[in-house]
């Protein structure tokens, strides 16, 4: 995990199906994380993951 940090997200940060990017603040999908891994900004080159945490 080299050159990795875990960003928290809140609710002011998360839209209808996406997020905003927490380096540019640029809207990115789910879909396009998942698909890409990578910030939909212009001039953003900040690489995206997902981490699905189950709890019971």
């Amino acid at each position: 995990m080299v050159g990795e940090q875990r960003v928290r997200l809140s609710e002011t940060d998360a839209m209808e199906m996406g997020i905003r990017c927490p380096s540019c603040g640029t809207y990115t999908s789910f879909g396009d994380i998942l698909a890409t891994g990578e910030c939909r900004g212009a001039e953003c080159t900040t690489g995206l993951k997902l981490e699905l945490v189950t709890s019971e």
